[in-house]
């Protein structure tokens, strides 16, 4: 994962509502499998290992997130792990056709997630965070970042 991605990821994580984590997460699978796709491509083995471990990754964070007390549940950790299988089919036999399945299955549920996510009222999960706040300036077309409160030394974990 390049640097901006995880900048952008970073900020994108913040700001997110229970739901809204759900959604990030599949995305950042989604871009591993793409960047193992151009790993392996450009013939750079390792990198096409990275990437899929790193989507392993994360969908075991999903996995584990899973509220069984709810039946959804069951059904979304039976995806999971035939999406895991995929990513270690992948990863074990060098070959990259098991991702298209990954790809199909996140594609759907991500878009399940983000149908849903604006019902989601529980507000940002992380607390005590900068508010930023994003838009065009007179920077030729550039897109500036202003962070409110910069010099609040008062964020992070409350004792």
């Amino acid at each position: 994962m390049t640097q901006e991605q995880i900048q952008t990821y970073t900020l994108r994580v913040s700001q997110a509502s229970p739901c809204e984590l759900v959604v990030i997460m599949y995305d950042i699978i989604l871009d591993d499998v793409k960047n193992a796709r151009t790993a392996k491509n450009s013939g750079n083995e390792k990198q096409y290992q990275e990437d899929l471990s790193h989507a392993v990754k994360f969908v075991n964070e999903l996995m584990g997130a899973l509220d069984f007390s709810q039946t959804i549940s069951f059904r979304l950790m039976s995806l999971y792990i035939y999406v895991n299988k995929m990513l270690v089919k992948a990863r074990v036999s060098g070959r990259w056709d098991s991702l298209n399945d990954v790809e199909l299955v996140i594609e759907k549920l991500r878009a399940g997630f983000d149908g849903i996510k604006d019902q989601d009222t529980s507000g940002p999960v992380m607390q005590n965070v900068q508010q930023v706040y994003a838009g065009l300036t007179y920077g030729k077309g550039t897109l500036n970042e202003t962070y409110l409160n910069a010099q609040d030394y008062n964020r992070g974990f409350n004792a």
